[in-house]
């Protein structure tokens, strides 16, 4: 189907998916780009993908397996895209997905590493771990209240199509964290300063839950109290701290490292 004004009210409600109530409202979600449309389509979370052109044979194969899936297609005009798109300059094919909504039982069975995300407050820095997480064959992410939506278009962006490999489960409540993740054997590990062990002599055998705090203010005292075990990264130069998605990608790779020696 072609579309070409902005009125129209498909397009309207794919524009209203940039602001985080109509996502919650809808349980949908924009994924922007080629390679994250690509993803949605072969995860089975797109309802619908909006075009500009078929200007190249990977976006036509892409298409081609939308079509034989079901998914609704719609060919646009670079106003309609432009409407839609979170970015400046719009690659020119954007997907409608569907939230995922695992149960905090369904997510830690699995028995993998879990990262948790206590108040994290920059989709960037959301995107860019969820990424991480997925490199490090951690088994899924949980976002404790108070993050930042990890559905907004940056941080959906940001995942570079992780966001569609890993559950992911969002809006939940320390206690509920804690008392989850000690039903199925789970330790809780935090990042802080405090009565903590260097990371690289610390004990991470086991079913561990990584915890990264807010930004500014780290992990939260009741996450804190509530901990099994506390960690640090050493540094040696002159930085007072880490950008928190370095920070949780080197306790995520370290584990890996160890699980792999």
């Amino acid at each position: 189907m072609d579309l070409t004004g902005i009125h129209n009210p498909l397009v309207k409600a794919a524009a209203e998916l940039k602001q985080k109530k109509y996502r919650q409202q809808q349980g949908l979600f924009l994924a922007e780009g080629l390679r994250t449309v690509e993803e949605a389509v072969a995860a089975r979370t797109a309802q619908s993908v909006f075009y500009t052109a078929i200007e190249d044979d990977r976006t036509r194969a892409v298409l081609e397996r939308a079509a034989a899936r079901q998914i609704k297609l719609y060919c646009v005009s670079d106003g309609v895209m432009k409407k839609i798109a979170d970015t400046e300059t719009p690659q020119g094919i954007i997907a409608v997905c569907a939230m995922q909504s695992p149960a905090l039982e369904q997510l830690v069975a699995s028995g993998k590493l879990l990262l948790v995300l206590d108040r994290v407050g920059d989709p960037g820095n959301l995107g860019t771990m969820l990424r991480t997480a997925d490199a490090a064959g951690i088994g899924g992410v949980i976002l404790l209240k108070g993050c930042a939506d990890i559905y907004a278009p940056k941080a959906v962006r940001s995942s570079m199509g992780s966001l569609f490999h890993l559950p992911v489960l969002a809006g939940v409540s320390e206690e509920e964290l804690v008392s989850g993740v000690r039903r199925a054997g789970y330790q809780l590990l935090v990042t802080c300063l405090d009565g903590a062990d260097n990371l690289y002599k610390a004990d991470l055998s086991g079913r561990l839950a990584f915890v990264m705090g807010n930004e500014a203010n780290g992990v939260s005292a009741g996450l804190l109290a509530a901990a099994d075990k506390r960690v640090y990264i050493p540094m040696q130069g002159r930085a007072e701290s880490l950008n928190v998605a370095m920070a949780a990608g080197i306790v995520m790779f370290e584990a890996l490292r160890r699980q792999m020696s």
